[in-house]
């Protein structure tokens, strides 16, 4: 019998860009308006009388601890916005907490905020770079920069920093580069105590009933601060739909659109364009041109071939939209052949792979997102059938993820030990 091991594997509908992460003093960090239209945040479900927000979960990296987060505010500041918790183990000895990065954990770093609608994710203040400790609460010993363990019933109040929110952040989802589950729903206060260096409640190791202060470092000196898109991705079977940014790239399997090796389009392909024309009408920003089509093939044949079919192949998407959208649209279609494909064309064996060679085939058309204010991305109010788009509710809180809905068993490669994971229900936030 192999060892089974388990965990529980939490998902949320929020894909982040590293590329997209900003890395500069907090003063240069934008902060993004958020739309006047955004939607109103529902209410939350306050896991105690005393309207606190808690949660329990696994911390750790090579093992992992059982701990519970009880969230007692996120504040909006000018220069910056505060998370205040207050951290406990619910095991029975004490217990290491990593929830910093590097070898020497003292740092709080891996909390991160989610804005649904803005559709940022906001990573904590930093010292020096982005490989820096996290400003605010730093859980170490009185006699060195050292980890110092959780004792079991202890509360530690604990503090960690952000950039700026834009000012119609309503609510945050707590996501933490962490195995448990986010925290939807935390409503964003206003004001609230400032920053401040605190020094160590006491030389001694606190007792169980005891609320124990550890070090504050307060935000100062070089400060990296970083702000990165949470992106968007919808796929079917005849085409994907990114947003990155502001930028939206929808991409369409040439395999509907034309017939093998040819650039004329067939008759299945005037449906998928027609809604093509329609989203791009509805989104697209005629204040920042051009709609730029992209042809892309597999590496079947001559270089030269697949550079030229591809360019073919965009220009016949380009005479339609241009035909069904007018004049005021700017196009540029170009071919980038064989040079950029999404997924392998052979196995690993060597062998041919149809699938990723027909993902390959793939005609791509890229806009700007109409704006409403700076780094906001608005929509028109969809239908009750559409979910994209920053009109959707953020979620409210949930004190219970639900029950188990699917379980499987993963067996590492080269290992005689399995996984056992239990998938958790899939709520929608927001965007």
């Amino acid at each position: 019998m192999h060892p089974l091991r388990a965990t529980v594997l939490v998902l949320t509908a929020a894909l982040t860009c590293a590329c997209g992460q900003k890395d500069q003093p907090l003063r240069d960090t934008p902060s993004a308006a958020a739309s006047s239209t955004a939607p109103s945040v529902p209410p939350s479900t306050p896991a105690s009388a005393g309207g606190s927000y808690v949660s329990e979960g696994m911390v750790g990296f090579y093992t992992a601890n059982p701990f519970k987060i009880e969230v007692q505010a996120i504040e909006r500041h000018a220069e910056l916005t505060v998370l205040r918790m207050e951290i406990m183990t619910t095991a029975t000895t004490n217990t290491a907490g990593a929830f910093g990065y590097g070898t020497m954990q003292t740092s709080f770093a891996r909390f991160r905020l989610l804005d649904p609608i803005g559709r940022k994710i906001y990573f904590t203040l930093r010292e020096k770079d982005s490989n820096g400790d996290a400003f605010g609460t730093r859980n170490r010993t009185a006699a060195a920069d050292y980890p110092e363990d959780f004792v079991p019933g202890v509360r530690y109040p604990v503090e960690v920093y952000f950039p700026p929110l834009p000012a119609a952040a309503k609510a945050m989802s707590i996501v933490p580069d962490l195995p448990m589950g986010p925290m939807t729903g935390i409503p964003v206060t206003d004001g609230g105590a400032e920053p401040a260096a605190r020094e160590r409640g006491s030389s001694e190791m606190p007792k169980t009933g005891d609320t124990f202060q550890w070090p504050v470092v307060a935000p100062g000196g070089e400060i990296w601060s970083g702000v990165s898109d949470a992106n968007e991705l919808v796929e079917t079977p005849v085409k994907t739909t990114t947003q990155a940014g502001d930028t939206e790239t929808i991409g369409l399997r040439t395999d509907v659109l034309f017939t093998f090796d040819r650039a004329r389009l067939s008759t299945k392909a005037a449906a998928v364009l027609d809604d093509v024309v329609e989203e791009t009408r509805r989104r697209a920003d005629l204040a920042k041109p051009p709609i730029t089509i992209t042809g892309h093939t597999d590496n079947k044949g001559d270089d030269d071939y697949n550079q030229t079919l591809s360019v073919k192949r965009a220009e016949a998407v380009r005479q339609y939209l241009a035909a069904k959208l007018g004049s005021d649209y700017q196009y540029r279609p170009e071919g980038k052949g064989e040079r950029e494909p999404i997924a392998k064309n052979d196995k690993r064996d060597g062998s041919d792979n149809p699938a990723g060679r027909a993902r390959n085939r793939r005609v791509e058309i890229s806009y700007s997102i109409k704006q409403q204010g700076p780094d906001v991305t608005s929509t028109t109010s969809p239908s009750t059938d559409q979910v994209r788009g920053s009109t959707v509710a953020p979620a409210s809180f949930r004190a219970d993820p639900g029950g188990r809905v699917a379980s499987f068993t993963w067996s590492f490669k080269n290992r005689a030990d399995q996984l056992k994971v239990d998938v958790l229900p899939i709520y929608r936030d927001g965007a």
